[in-house]
């Protein structure tokens, strides 16, 4: 009897024991199933996330391309430094037409115009130091001032000459060094070069840069009418 109950509790504890190892490998199974979804779908979220990377011939080539992903000439070292030659004068061109934009008239030298009488100078300047008449022309004059000539012909200012020893002019509301430099910052390229000095014109008033030859050191600077040459 006794052996019969051994055994049948022997059979019910194989029984239970093997009914336990199936159930913790049907656990692992399902563990290591989920890991590897777990895996799967954190390894699908990563590359969705960033754009796949493929090299082009754009990316290996070492020519520039432009925006229309045509590839841009690479120029040799001679035509390279023409273009650049070419783009500077353009360059120099531009300035000059942006001078001409800020300084589009010539209206008055240190604050006199082509317009003006004696009566006006006198007001602006006061009495000149000396009253010069021209030897040629009973009508023309010159009134003598420290600092500028003023020289009329009727009564109206043909011209107003500084000398270079004063140091600055103002140009229409602009003061500057008056220097050749300076003067071509504000005014830009003269319009005619001459034997004695460059020439500046917007429509009929011109400046001239009176200049040694010699020396290219500047002299004057004159303001006239065009028909006064």
């Amino acid at each position: 009897m006794n052996v019969m109950l051994r055994d049948k509790g022997a059979k019910l504890l194989t029984h239970i024991t093997g009914y336990r190892s199936r159930v913790y490998k049907l656990a692992l199974f399902f563990l290591v199933v989920i890991l590897a979804m777990i895996i799967v779908r954190w390894t699908t979220s990563e590359q969705i996330g960033e754009p796949e990377i493929i090299l082009s011939p754009g990316i290996i080539t070492l020519n520039p391309e432009g925006p229309d992903n045509t590839f841009l000439p690479v120029l040799p070292p001679t035509l390279a430094a023409a273009q650049a030659e070419s783009s500077s004068d353009i360059g120099a061109n531009l300035q000059v037409a942006e001078a001409n934009s800020l300084v589009p008239m010539l209206n008055s030298l240190e604050g006199i115009s082509l317009y003006d009488d004696t009566e006006s100078v006198i007001a602006k300047k006061g009495y000149p130091l000396t009253f010069v008449q021209d030897p040629n022309f009973v009508e023309a004059f010159t009134y003598e001032y420290p600092d500028m000539n003023i020289g009329f012909k009727d009564d109206i200012v043909t011209f107003v000459q500084i000398p270079a020893k004063v140091g600055h002019v103002q140009i229409n509301d602009q003061r500057i060094p008056l220097t050749i430099t300076d003067v071509k910052r504000l005014l830009g390229e003269p319009d005619y070069v001459a034997e004695d000095g460059i020439v500046f014109g917007r429509r009929e008033a011109l400046i001239k840069l009176f200049i040694e030859p010699e020396t290219q050191e500047l002299i004057s600077i004159d303001y006239y009418h065009l028909s006064s040459t």
